[in-house]
């Protein structure tokens, strides 16, 4: 029954009782008179273990040791902290929903008191106002969260879902496909009615942009894959869309305003920027510009990018936007979700969104979601774009308005034939990072990759371009094509006779056409950036030849020489309209070397789908220039220009 060991001072010993007597005691005391042992039992156990102490050990005095210890540990005041600690702990997460009410309230007590006494100091100035907006944009979203969290679905099921329940019988008696199609033509002949009163009347010389959209969309119908299968619901609503927004953003005073004030404190966002460039490479980072100056604000900027993806406010604006579009074209979700992103981040972080569907996609959709990325831009390059001198508030402007520009074009150039079977699946848009911290850390990582894209782009094709040049120089060196006589024949050259009817046709005016085709032609077989940077320095010869009062001639390749200066003008200049036009127009990835890299990133992550991917790739490099270029003609139809010739 026993199985006992002994060693110099305490033996083991361990056998089975029984537990089941109701009177059995917790602690029994055995004397036998060569040992002295205690049992300690647990009801409902049949093992016990049994500590043997032997006589004349030293065990006792240990024991009476620990026994000392344990009082002076019982009563230590550390002890005393420890156990204020283990119950204040136990008390908070007992209260902790309370406490974290009750810590919000006194939060924004606190917040409000705050504004109510900066309103009572100072009010009225610019600050001022950013205080208020920002208060009041920050209030909404809270308060439609805790609206939507906690009376989302009462509102549903006692509002939305018994209102739907009474025209769902009218539902079957209306024919869906004909009021769709009425809905559509209504809204089409709406906008055809203002562009001959507002436009053709009152400003006829943006008349030419109206046609140039018209010609545009004529001749994506006429080159397009399945002309007889187009479905013009997402075409006519994608334009829709377009107008609508055009006419809040450039139309509309208080548009106009917004999306410039906005525009403004990016700006000034950006140039924060320069004390992490200052303290890496020193006071003389300017000297660098490009490298020094423009890389840093990317990386700063998608560093901001990856804190709201983990609040969760990047997510909020993309699924409205698409559920806009995705209501109104009647696209599918996971392609209109796509276009959506696209206008935040980067065509190559959005193929993580879509990868697991790109095998079940049709070649509709797969050309769409190539359609998205070469028409729209990442949120982190828009930063690059305004250092280079691009006004803020017409890129954020064109980011948004391309979104469905790119879903209208890539269904007209490319229809859908067949019926996709996985059309609703979902795309799910995943958090970044576990912390402000960590998604900070994640996005600046991140830009890693695309600053060294682009700054390998950029110095390849720069040389490209120079060594281009000088060979065509050289041929047309050999036939009289030389200065002052004639211009130079280079790269820019043939592309401003190239593109010069689209950008005439995009309402450039023609003074400026080949300037503008220029940097068309650089933006469509090079890359944006240097066509951006082409528009920055034509935009700062305007500002200098503004201040200038003295004589001055344009030579045969375009240049302005400021005879009292001894200065000359390179690339000429442009007017603000003609600046405008073509921020929008050169606002997109839609180039040739672009193409390369989506071809290669999409067939690596859907090898199955490489033939189909080659086979549509190309038409979705025209259909992203088209949507690009249909985004210039639209702003430019709606631009006030009272408004942007504006003093600033």
């Amino acid at each position: 029954m026993f199985d006992d060991s002994t060693s110099e001072s305490k033996a083991v010993a361990k056998c089975e009782v029984d537990t089941e007597r109701p009177n059995e005691n917790d602690r029994l005391m055995v004397t036998d008179e060569n040992l002295h042992y205690q049992v300690r039992q647990t009801h409902n156990t049949k093992t016990v273990q049994m500590d043997f102490e032997v006589p004349g050990q030293p065990s006792r005095d240990k024991y009476r040791s620990q026994r000392l210890v344990e009082m002076i540990h019982i009563f230590s005041p550390i002890n005393g902290v420890v156990w204020l600690r283990f119950h204040l702990e136990q008390w908070i997460k007992k209260h902790k929903r309370t406490l974290h009410k009750l810590f919000l309230m006194v939060l924004c007590f606190a917040y409000f008191c705050y504004l109510g006494y900066a309103a009572w100091y100072r009010f009225g100035d610019d600050g001022s106002v950013r205080l208020v907006i920002i208060t009041a944009l920050v209030s909404l979203g809270i308060m439609y969260h805790l609206i939507k969290q906690r009376y989302g679905m009462a509102i549903y099921n006692n509002v939305v879902f018994p209102i739907a329940n009474r025209l769902r019988p009218y539902g079957r008696i209306i024919n869906r496909y004909l009021f769709e199609l009425t809905v559509t033509l209504f809204a089409v002949l709406a906008v055809v009615i203002y562009i001959i009163l507002d436009v053709l009347i009152k400003r006829p010389r943006n008349a030419i942009s109206a046609v140039g959209l018209f010609v545009f969309v004529l001749v994506m119908f006429f080159f397009s894959k399945h002309p007889d299968k187009v479905i013009w619901r997402p075409v006519l609503s994608g334009l829709l869309l377009q107008f609508i927004f055009a006419l809040i953003v450039l139309r509309s005073t208080w548009g106009y305003y917004a999306f410039d004030w906005l525009g403004d404190r990016i700006t000034d966002y950006m140039k924060y920027a320069e004390a992490g460039s200052k303290f890496i490479f020193g006071e003389g980072f300017m000297e660098h510009y490009f490298v020094f100056q423009v890389m840093p604000v990317l990386i700063f900027f998608s560093a901001t990018i990856g804190i709201l993806y983990y609040l969760g406010w990047i997510q909020v604006l993309i699924e409205k936007i698409a559920f806009m579009m995705e209501y109104t074209m009647g696209t599918a979700p996971m392609e209109t979700l796509h276009a959506a992103v696209n206008i935040f981040v980067g065509w190559g972080e959005t193929l993580t969104i879509i990868w697991p569907l790109l095998d079940k996609m049709t070649l509709s959709e797969l050309h769409t979601v190539m359609t998205n990325g070469f028409a729209t831009v990442a949120g982190s390059t828009l930063g690059v774009y305004i250092m280079y001198g691009a006004p803020a508030n017409h890129l954020l402007s064109a980011s948004v308005m391309s979104a469905p520009a790119a879903l209208a074009m890539s269904k007209l150039f490319y229809p859908e034939t067949v019926k996709n079977k996985n059309r609703e699946d979902e795309c799910k848009i995943p958090k970044l990072g576990s912390g402000i911290i960590d998604a900070a850390s994640i996005g600046a990582v991140g830009a890693i990759s695309i600053v060294a894209h682009i700054l390998v782009s950029v110095i390849a094709f720069i040389s490209l371009l120079e060594f281009v040049n000088v060979t065509l120089q050289w041929f047309g060196d050999r036939v009289g094509l030389t200065p002052p006589d004639y211009p130079s024949l280079t790269f820019q050259l043939i592309c401003s006779y190239i593109f010069w009817p689209m950008a005439y046709l995009m309402g450039v005016e023609p003074e400026d056409c080949s300037v503008v085709a220029r940097m068309v032609g650089i933006k469509t077989f090079v890359n944006e950036f240097i066509a951006y940077e082409d528009l920055g320095i034509v935009k700062r010869n305007r500002e200098a030849f503004g201040s200038y009062n003295g004589t001055w001639h344009k030579d045969n390749s375009g240049n302005i020489i400021l005879e009292s200066l001894n200065q000359t003008l390179k690339g000429g200049i442009m007017s603000i309209r003609s600046e405008m036009i073509a921020t929008y127009a050169l606002c997109g990835f839609s180039n040739v070397v672009a193409l390369g890299i989506m071809i290669g990133a999409m067939t690596a992550i859907a090898p199955n789908r490489k033939q189909d991917i080659l086979s549509t790739s190309f038409r979705a490099l025209l259909s992203g220039c088209m949507a690009c270029f249909m985004t210039a003609c639209i702003a430019e139809n709606f631009q006030d220009y009272t408004l942007l010739y504006r003093p600033r």
